[in-house]
């Protein structure tokens, strides 16, 4: 089952290639992905805003990784790396979200978010170092230079710029 070994993934327990080849299951990710990151910043942003951060993020995840498997020749990996990616960022963007709204009396919600960006590195650089054949260190900084470009990008949308007349 998909969504058990996307958990899986997400414990380091298993691997992108453990999913099938599915454009249907990577599309299904890819849709729950951006569903997911609508969800986590409806607090912070207007609903029309948090579609289109969430659409420019999950096209971003999409071109970064093809050009990244394209460039190490591992294209046949696009479908499981994809679907690991989006489906992983999925399950731990709302688990995110819902520990911050149930935990919301006991932390500030930025501290609940900060230790799931540190897992949410950790499993993407997991992701990347079985996709591109490479150590852990290296999938991590790898995730770490994703996520920095990725904040860089979307984060045009988070600050949208004041309206001044």
């Amino acid at each position: 089952m998909p969504l058990k070994t996307l958990i899986d993934i997400c414990l380091l327990r298993a691997a992108p290639q453990d999913l099938p080849v599915s454009r249907a299951g990577m599309i299904g990710a890819l849709a729950a992905y951006a569903a997911a990151g609508v969800v986590g910043v409806l607090d912070v942003l207007a609903f029309e805003n948090a579609i289109v951060a969430a659409v420019v993020d999950t096209l971003l995840l999409a071109a970064v990784t093809h050009l990244v498997l394209q460039w190490r020749r591992l294209e046949n990996r696009l479908t499981q790396t994809l679907t690991a990616l989006a489906g992983c960022g999925a399950v731990l963007s709302l688990l995110a979200w819902g520990a911050a709204g149930l935990a919301r009396e006991a932390f500030q919600p930025e501290w609940i978010w900060a230790v799931f960006l540190l897992w949410y590195t950790l499993v993407f650089g997991h992701i990347l170092r079985h996709a591109l054949s490479i150590t852990l260190a290296a999938g991590i900084a790898a995730s770490l230079l994703y996520l920095i470009f990725s904040i860089g990008v979307t984060g045009v949308f988070m600050n949208p710029a004041p309206v001044t007349n």
